[in-house]
């Protein structure tokens, strides 16, 4: 199953003003467009592109689609959004059977940020990237009159590419009619259709260009002139090993003739991960969020917990750069599993595996864990927030 980009570039960008339309401004030497193109051309999770433009910028379009790695077509916009994407929908080949939509003024999306929405795609249908909302937001009459004070925890930012299934936006254009050209986003056609979207942490660096600061801003990521902030974190966790118990370890069931007491699945590997994480973002730990008293959590999955760790790092505006964890047990031998385990916890934060680094050592014999007592773990989690924030 391909997957297809489609970049509406067919806006002239009034607010960002001058002469032309702003994808023909420059950073670095470089049309904006072409920086955004490259961002979809070179992620190895899309096959194609279209380019949806004005039909008076169509040569121009094509000049700067020909410099592409992958199949690019180029073809005329509508009077919207939404009837752009429609033409650009209409032009993929059949094979194209997942979509991503990105604006063409977006020309510093992550490639992790890509990851993630494709990711969403494939296990709901239906993603878009977003990032939380830091004021306090109100709701405004026609006048500019407050009505209500929003709950802002509940309130994402939406970004691009937003993602679905193809066959979902297809229903949703033909439910809509002539009611999609009032949608100022793909995910707003497919809530109309009471298909469900869902939000994957976005990224603060996805700057969309609307007025010429934010050129700067986006000079700012793309020529390597934005400061990262990185932090690490450290999580430990021992259980004692009991008879009558499965033993879960990363997130894998293993064979052994013991497992390990806890409120939960007691995984020592992700109880670490996740304070390791949580500890290096500064949002307490895998106790105060999950308490062990609570029934909820009674033997629990602990990949549940880290799948919820996931999303709570990209709304504080973090992402995962590494995970080192050093697994302590006497028995049973853990390499065979050293793979399967940062598959499975990779899966729960929706991240590459190879970000995940699982070592096993024993004890010599010392201690608790060396009199086969117990099985502990050390973790160390590194983040990364762009931009200075």
């Amino acid at each position: 199953m391909t997957v297809a980009a489609i970049v509406p570039a067919a806006g002239r960008g009034a607010r960002f003003g001058g002469s032309e339309n702003k994808i023909w401004s420059e950073i670095g030497g470089r049309p904006l467009i072409a920086w955004t193109l490259s961002a979809l051309d070179t992620h190895p999770g899309i096959d194609s592109l279209v380019v949806v433009g004005a039909e008076e910028e169509l040569d121009r379009l094509r000049q700067a689609a020909a410099t592409l790695e992958k199949p690019a077509r180029v073809v005329s916009g509508g009077a919207t959004r939404a009837e752009s994407v429609l033409r650009g929908l209409e032009s993929l080949d059949a094979e194209a059977q997942t979509v991503l939509v990105h604006d063409a003024a977006r020309p510093a999306v992550p490639p992790d940020l890509i990851d993630r929405v494709l990711a969403g795609v494939r296990r709901h249908g239906a993603a878009i990237p977003g990032t939380p909302c830091t004021d306090t937001a109100k709701l405004c009459d026609s006048q500019g009159r407050v009505e209500a004070t929003l709950d802002r925890s509940r309130i994402s930012l939406v970004q691009t590419p937003q993602g679905c299934l193809r066959d979902l936006l297809e229903r949703a254009y033909r439910l809509a009619g002539a009611a999609a050209n009032e949608a100022t986003d793909e995910a707003s056609l497919l809530e109309l259709a009471g298909i469900a979207v869902h939000v994957v942490p976005g990224d603060i660096t996805n700057t969309k260009v609307t007025l010429p600061a934010d050129l700067a801003a986006a000079r700012r990521v793309l020529l390597g002139e934005a400061i990262a902030e990185v932090r690490t974190g450290l999580g430990y966790d021992v259980h004692r090993l009991v008879t009558g118990r499965e033993l879960w370890l990363g997130g894998v069931r293993i064979e052994y003739d013991q497992g390990l007491e806890g409120h939960s699945d007691a995984d020592v590997v992700v109880h670490a991960v996740c304070d390791a994480l949580l500890g290096a973002a500064g949002l307490g730990d895998i106790g105060l969020l999950f308490p062990p008293g609570d029934p909820a959590h009674r033997n629990r999955r602990s990949t549940e917990f880290l799948a919820e760790v996931g999303p709570m790092l990209g709304a504080a505006g973090w992402r995962v750069t590494n995970i080192d964890a050093a697994v302590l047990a006497e028995a049973p031998r853990l390499a065979p599993h050293r793979t399967a385990m940062a598959q499975a916890m990779a899966e729960a934060l929706e991240l590459e595996p190879e970000r995940i680094s699982i070592k096993a050592t024993t004890s010599e014999g010392l201690g608790p864990v060396g009199r086969r007592e117990g099985i502990g773990c050390w973790a160390v989690a590194t983040l990364q927030r762009a931009g200075g924030q």
